[in-house]
């Protein structure tokens, strides 16, 4: 997904002072409009001397960037910072729920071949490598992640952080165990949706190698919370190259042997929007990513938060500017003044 402009005004600059008791020494930046900066030179009349408005401006001028950068100061010793702000932000994505299979099956690669948890081989490893892409190339999507076999297990919570993303992906090269159990991994997924505002598109992406049997009570309670949660779903199927296909009708209704082309079915009866990939290759496998990256391209609004900024550094690097103008100008009337000395003597 391209990169868009985000939309939405951020809230006005509220500053907090660590230190407010340094705003006393204020009434010193007026000093330099009461001191005299200039020499006291004698003349016999007041009356000869013509009126120069380039240096009553320019001493005018001098007497106020010393404020300023007095000013500076004192503000820097107050020790400023910006208060964290939440900020309404406008994008193009999804809140997206990565549910990834993580089965003793998923160790093996798209011809059957068992490899370790840490092999690129694995259809695991090449899942992991393209959801990774998938994540950096979105750049407003929520994402959050689900590893399930027998059971569940939480990884990470929806959020917009890419390097815990990543992290919680990387922590998938772990060797798998146990049998393929879906519905409580699809229970926990929808969990993440509950009290959370809907702002755009809701989706579970369903990442596996096989599937299921889920009973009818289950499978009632699981339609339910995805019209509840409004969640559409995507199931990337890694199946063998010897595996039947998700819409291969058994000959026996009754066979538990291709759970998949059952769960399939019970997906497409659910109502909602579901769409399936079947991947049979690491191709295939980066086509659907791609393809879902594609379709879930939609206006998302979401909440931003602004952490809170230090101002002091700013204050100073402003004020040793101010210093530097200051040694600048007086440097050169001194050098002015030691010409005049020079033409004159």
């Amino acid at each position: 997904m391209s990169a868009v402009p985000q939309t939405g005004e951020e809230q006005a600059l509220d500053i907090g002072l660590t230190y407010p008791w340094a705003l006393l020494l204020l009434p010193l930046a007026l000093v330099p409009f009461f001191a005299s900066q200039a020499k006291t030179l004698r003349y016999s009349s007041l009356s000869i001397l013509p009126f120069d408005g380039l240096s009553f401006l320019f001493s005018n001028g001098l007497k106020l960037l010393t404020a300023l950068v007095m000013l500076l100061l004192i503000v820097s010793l107050t020790k400023p910072y910006q208060k964290e702000q939440t900020v309404e932000r406008m994008g193009k994505g999804a809140q997206i729920v990565i549910l990834l299979d993580r089965s003793a099956s998923m160790n093996e690669n798209f011809a059957g071949r068992y490899f370790g948890g840490g092999a690129s081989e694995s259809k695991v490893a090449m899942a992991r490598q393209l959801l990774s892409e998938f994540v950096l190339q979105r750049q407003d999507d929520f994402f959050g992640m689900i590893s399930f076999s027998t059971a569940p297990i939480h990884v990470l919570p929806l959020t917009q952080d890419k390097e815990a993303i990543l992290a919680a992906i990387r922590a998938t090269k772990t060797r798998g165990r146990g049998v393929t159990n879906i519905a409580p991994g699809l229970y926990m997924a929808l969990s993440y949706f509950t009290g959370i505002p809907v702002t755009g598109s809701r989706v579970i992406l369903l990442v596996s190698d096989g599937a299921a049997k889920i009973d009818i009570d289950t499978q009632t309670t699981l339609t339910q919370l995805f019209h509840q949660n409004r969640v559409m779903l995507y199931w990337v199927y890694l199946r063998n190259k010897d595996s039947a296909g998700l819409d291969a009708k058994p000959a026996n209704v009754n066979e538990s042997t291709t759970p998949e082309y059952f769960l399939h079915q019970y997906f497409q009866s659910m109502g909602i929007p579901y769409r399936s990939f079947e991947a049979e290759n690491p191709q295939a496998l980066q086509e659907a990513i791609k393809a879902i990256g594609e379709l879930e391209n939609k206006p998302i609004r979401y909440s931003e938060k602004i952490p809170r900024k230090d101002l002091a550094e700013t204050c100073y690097l402003w004020s040793i500017a101010g210093l530097f103008a200051l040694l600048l100008i007086k440097y050169y009337e001194l050098k002015t003044e030691q010409k005049l000395i020079k033409r004159y003597s």
